[in-house]
């Protein structure tokens, strides 16, 4: 009888142990639900520095899908992925997520396939996902900037246009018949038409339609990529310099070229869809230009 209690007892002992174990593991690997419907779960937080909207963030992201094939990872175009903080591009989209983030957190969003496809990706569906899917994205935040400090930062890591890229333009404007000499290293402006109506300053509200593409034809941003044209505030500091140049010297009507080494552009980290150390190229029509006296 005093065998068989201890072995009770050893065996109960066992048992108990196993399920506060799986009740452990079951308890990290749970993930948590927002409001909105996101589910998360928090690997390292580390109290940094949270985002606001129209900040930039720097991170490794990368993304599965139900398979635990990974379809993206941010690592393959550079160690350094940047994104501008956005409102959520749906109930529960993955910008939630970002915003709950601070520098040197790590964290998985668990996000529908078909929502963030077309919503947020615009684009269809890979063959490997199906309409109904969970996307598992696996994001480490490392740095947040706002436009100021990703422009002083940009600006420190200048560097002359490399003569690849130098090379790669040249080539690309002489396949175009583009006659055209740069504005400076590496920014070409080429007016394609000239409008006939007045000239934004700072402050004022604009419309414009574009398409931003590489120099092999490949469109990665843009009006009809988006759906809608772009109103903005011109000088609102979250454009790139030679952008806002050339905005400000067009006409209501008006719709020029603009071809910019990555030294004017998105630099040696690249931008969201946007390679490190690629050139690019935007089409740019002045729709609607709004003083900004008009509204006061």
């Amino acid at each position: 009888m005093p065998y068989n209690m201890k072995r009770f007892v050893r065996v109960a002992g066992l048992i108990l142990l196993m399920v506060s174990l799986f009740a452990s593991c079951k308890k990290k690997d749970e993930y948590l639900v927002t409001a909105n419907g996101l589910k998360y779960r928090f690997i390292e937080q580390k109290n940094g520095r949270h985002p606001h909207s129209g900040e930039l963030m720097r991170m490794h992201l990368k993304y599965r899908d139900t398979k635990d094939k990974v379809l993206y990872d941010s690592q393959v175009m550079g160690e350094n992925f940047i994104l501008q903080l956005t409102a959520p591009t749906f109930v529960g989209g993955i910008e939630e997520g970002f915003a709950m983030m601070g520098e040197g957190d790590s964290a998985i969003f668990l996000v529908p396939a078909d929502s963030i496809f077309d919503k947020t990706f615009r684009q269809v569906l890979p063959p490997s996902v199906n309409k109904g899917d969970m996307l598992k994205f696996e994001v480490r935040m490392l740095t947040i900037m706002n436009a100021d400090e990703y422009r002083k930062e940009t600006k420190e890591d200048k560097k002359e246009v490399s003569e690849l890229e130098d090379l790669n333009i040249n080539v690309y404007l002489a396949e175009n018949e583009l006659n055209v000499t740069p504005a400076k290293p590496g920014i070409y402006f080429i007016v394609i038409k000239e409008g006939k109506g007045k000239k934004p300053a700072k402050g004022d509200s604009v419309e414009v339609r574009y398409t931003g593409s590489f120099l092999n034809g490949e469109v990665f941003d843009g009006s009809k990529k988006a759906g809608e044209n772009l109103s903005y505030v011109l000088g609102d500091g979250l454009r790139l310099d030679a952008w806002e140049q050339a905005i400000s010297s067009m006409k209501e009507g008006s719709i020029c070229r603009l071809i910019l080494s990555s030294e004017n552009a998105f630099g040696k980290d690249g931008f969201g869809p946007v390679p490190p150390a690629t050139p690019v190229v935007y089409d740019i029509e002045l729709i609607r230009v709004k003083s900004a006296k008009a509204t006061l």
